[in-house]
């Protein structure tokens, strides 16, 4: 079998055209590397380089050689990757930080699926909106932020961070079971211009009057919670209405509550943000699991 590391010092002759220029690049001595060369040509059994002028050039063999000695380095560089990455998933850690609604219906199902491919990895989570969630990610003090854009808002552009979508969520209109408009067909958002309102965060409180707002109206907003079951019980006891994402009624569905098909509420994006360039390999797994799960599924939200 040919030596590799002769293979190496040959590229580098041919890269240099020269022995002593070789020489000097791999901290060897001249003769060192017309010893190392002259035994690579007894290996092949025939010449690989040739005197051309004050230096010296490739025979065909030698550029043979040469192309697959780059070939076998490339493969034993992806190697290297390729096991740094196990290894890194074998002791990695990824501190996450999540909005509470994805904290419960996106992470627990990433999560398991990491633990089963890499049990070595840990994972810390705390719950943090998303001015919050981006904050400590641009303070390096969470390696992915997990956040949310209503379509009423501008995206946010940071050439440091890149943002990896992981999946629409829609928002329902919620009203109580026998609210007049919980059995109607495709009712208008204006319908409920004289509605008591619910809503949850700061920006699902901004993006609530957005959409009212293009509605014609601007809503009544008396309870304002980010607690989505406490949300759904004001309005199953018919205290208020309000919009919520698909995601939290994964979560929850509370009886009482009916969920006309208005569909000028809007909805939001949620996404994955983490460091442009190259990850760690904990948090590229993490993030694969994260791209790679389902659309949650909620419960029948007929009239009940």
């Amino acid at each position: 079998m040919l030596d590799l590391h002769r293979g190496r010092i040959l590229r580098e002759v041919a890269r240099l055209g020269s022995m002593t220029a070789a020489a000097r690049s791999l901290a060897y001595t001249q003769p060192a590397v017309s010893h190392h060369i002259a035994r690579l040509e007894a290996e092949v059994g025939t010449p690989l380089v040739v005197r051309h002028g004050r230096g010296v050039r490739l025979t065909e063999a030698g550029r043979v050689l040469v192309e697959h000695v780059e070939d076998v380095l490339a493969r034993m560089g992806d190697a290297e990757e390729r096991i740094a990455a196990i290894a890194g998933l074998r002791a990695g850690r990824v501190r996450a930080a999540v909005f509470p609604t994805a904290a419960g219906g996106l992470m627990p199902d990433a999560l398991a699926r990491l633990r089963a491919r890499a049990p070595g990895v840990s994972v810390t989570l705390v719950d943090a909106e998303p001015p919050e969630a981006l904050a400590l990610l641009r303070a390096g003090e969470a390696d992915i932020a997990v956040v949310f854009r209503h379509a009423s808002m501008a995206p946010e552009t940071d050439a440091r961070f890149r943002e990896v979508v992981l999946r629409e969520d829609p928002l329902r209109l919620l009203v109580p079971a026998a609210h007049p408009l919980a059995s109607a067909g495709r009712p208008r958002l204006e319908a409920l211009a004289g509605e008591t309102w619910a809503s949850g965060c700061a920006r699902c409180r901004d993006h609530l009057r957005w959409a009212c707002a293009r509605a014609g109206f601007a809503p009544d907003i008396a309870f304002a919670t980010e607690d989505h079951v406490a949300i759904q019980r004001l309005v199953a006891r018919g205290l208020a209405v309000t919009t919520l994402p698909e995601l939290a009624l994964g979560l929850h569905t509370e009886p009482g509550v009916a969920f006309p098909d208005v569909r000028d509420v809007g909805g939001r994006r949620i996404s994955a943000v983490v460091a442009a360039g190259q990850r760690p390999p904990a948090v590229a797994a993490l993030l694969d699991e994260l791209t790679a799960a389902p659309p949650a599924e909620r419960a029948d939200t007929g009239d009940g």
